[in-house]
């Protein structure tokens, strides 16, 4: 019984989304979270994916690895260390304060 309200719900959404935005463009969905903490890779949890995107979408791989790798096995780690974090910082702190912006498909 707890599949089928879970699949009937899951179809209504999709409808009313589909319904809200004939137009074929994606619609903006706000994700908050107080538990940024704990999706710090290398969380594999899947609550954390997008924020797991959205780390990779604006940071570079290199710049991943040193924030959550052997920051000092990167040639840069010693000029660019302190810069890095404090970008890292900003963008937990904008993730916290306004969400992230997630696109949802619809029809």
């Amino acid at each position: 019984m707890h599949r089928f309200t879970s699949i009937v719900l899951g179809a209504g959404l999709l409808a009313a989304t589909s319904f809200a935005n004939a137009a074929g463009q994606l619609a903006p969905v706000n994700v908050r979270s107080n538990a940024i903490a704990d999706c710090t890779p290398p969380s594999d949890s899947q609550e954390c994916a997008d924020f797991h995107a959205a780390i990779r979408r604006n940071f570079s791989t290199r710049e991943i690895g040193m924030l959550f790798g052997a920051a000092s096995a990167y040639p840069e780690y010693l000029t660019s260390n302190d810069r890095l974090h404090a970008k890292y910082v900003a963008f937990v702190r904008e993730v916290e304060q306004n969400g992230l912006a997630v696109a949802v498909a619809a029809k």
